[in-house]
């Protein structure tokens, strides 16, 4: 992992590790980053540490179907990083190995392929297995899902196409981003 991100100290470590020895550590200290798919649904944001799918997400659940747009969507729109735009998992998967560095539990990584992006539209299974063995040499702890894109769940925004809610001021608001 010190390939991707050169270990520098910058705080004295080593006097915290004597200190830890001495008095030990509580585990409500210790870090997790935790699963965050129906949380980020109610609270409108964006999977944790997940590239967002898209700007406009459908999530269906027994309660009904909500449209979910990626938080500060006018303002960020050029900022963000779609997962289905990559044309590979590699640089999702080196800074998961970094921050997996530095989180003392698993971090559940996915990756996802865009088969758009490969010969035929068929994912090779030597690719996979090539990220599969890159990601654990760097450190990480745990591949959770491979991911493949079939467009389901996903609008394809396109800002020209937006309709206002009724009532709604033509403000840059698409008819999901109103309430």
């Amino acid at each position: 992992m010190d390939d991707l991100v050169p270990h520098v100290e910058r705080m004295d470590w080593e006097g915290l590790r004597k200190q830890l020895k001495q008095t030990g550590i509580r585990n409500s200290t210790l870090m997790a980053l935790m699963p965050s798919e129906t949380s980020a649904q109610i609270s409108n944001s964006t999977n944790g540490i997940e590239p967002p799918r898209a700007f406009v997400s459908v999530k269906q659940s027994k309660d009904g179907v909500l449209k979910q747009v990626v938080p500060g969507y006018p303002r960020l729109k050029n900022k963000y990083d779609l997962l289905w735009d990559q044309k590979s998992p590699e640089g999702y998967l080196k800074i998961m190995a970094v921050l997996q560095k530095y989180i003392d539990q698993g971090i559940s990584v996915n990756t996802s392929y865009n088969p758009e992006f490969y010969e035929d539209e068929k994912i090779p299974l030597s690719v996979m297995l090539q990220h599969l063995v890159m990601f654990y040499k760097y450190g990480g702890k745990q591949l959770y899902y491979f991911n493949t894109y079939d467009g389901q769940g996903e609008i394809d925004f396109k800002e020209d196409q937006t309709e206002l809610a009724p009532g709604a001021e033509d403000d840059g608001y698409c008819e999901s981003c109103v309430i």
